[in-house]
C-alpha cells in the first residue's frame, strides 16, 4: 500500500496561506533548494480540496501530469485533467483508501488543511512532512482544519536550511490516537 504523505509550507504560526488563499509570502524561498523535485518524482498520485485545485490551475496547465489524482469538493467539477477524480468529502475515505491500495508510490495530500484533517481522520493519512517557513503571518489557512481529537505523531526526521526553513517529517502513530 502507499504512504500517503501531507507535504507542505506552513509559517512558524501554522498558516500554509493568507486568508484567502495567497501563498506569494512563499516566493523568496526557492523550492529545489528544500529538495521538492525530489518529493515530487516520489509521488503518484494527488489528493486536493477545491480550493487548492482551482488555485493550482492559475498556475498554468495542470501541475501533476501523469499522477492519478482526487479533488475533494461538493460541487461539480467541468474538465478534469486525466486519472483525476471529484469526490464528495463523506466518500473521501473509501476513495482514499482505493487510491492508496492502487498505488506503488507516495500519496501526496496537496492541501488544503481541511482535505488534510479529513484524511488524518479517516486514518489515510501515514507522515507529515511540513516546512516550517521564518514567517509570521497573523492569520489565514490554517496547516490542519479541526478534528475528532488527539492524535500522536512521532519525529522521524528534522533538517534546517540556510535560509532559515525546518524542515520536519512525523510518521502518524494510528495506534495512540485518543479517540
Amino acid at each position: 500500500m502507499a504512504r500517503t504523505v501531507y507535504y507542505a509550507a506552513v509559517s512558524v504560526d501554522g498558516f500554509i496561506a493568507t486568508s484567502d488563499g495567497g501563498v506569494a509570502w512563499l516566493d523568496a524561498f526557492d523550492s529545489r533548494e528544500l529538495g521538492y523535485e525530489a518529493f515530487l518524482a516520489r509521488v503518484g498520485a494527488v489528493v486536493m480540496g477545491r480550493a487548492t485545485y482551482d488555485q493550482s490551475l492559475t498556475f498554468g496547465p495542470w501541475p501533476y501530469p501523469r499522477r492519478r489524482g482526487l479533488v475533494v469538493t461538493t460541487r461539480a467539477v467541468a474538465d478534469l485533467p486525466s486519472g483525476v477524480a471529484a469526490v464528495a468529502p463523506r466518500e473521501l475515505p473509501a476513495a482514499l483508501a482505493t487510491l492508496r491500495a492502487q498505488s506503488s508510490t507516495d500519496v501526496w495530500i496537496v492541501g488544503g488543511g481541511r482535505t488534510a484533517r479529513a484524511c488524518l481522520d479517516a486514518d489515510g493519512l501515514d507522515e507529515l512532512e511540513l516546512y516550517v517557513v521564518p514567517r509570521l503571518l497573523g492569520a489565514g489557512i490554517p496547516l490542519l482544519g479541526q478534528g475528532e481529537g488527539l492524535v500522536a505523531v512521532r519525529l522521524l526526521e528534522t533538517r534546517s536550511f540556510p535560509n532559515g526553513v525546518v524542515m520536519v517529517r512525523y510518521a502518524v502513530e494510528r495506534e495512540a490516537q485518543g479517540r
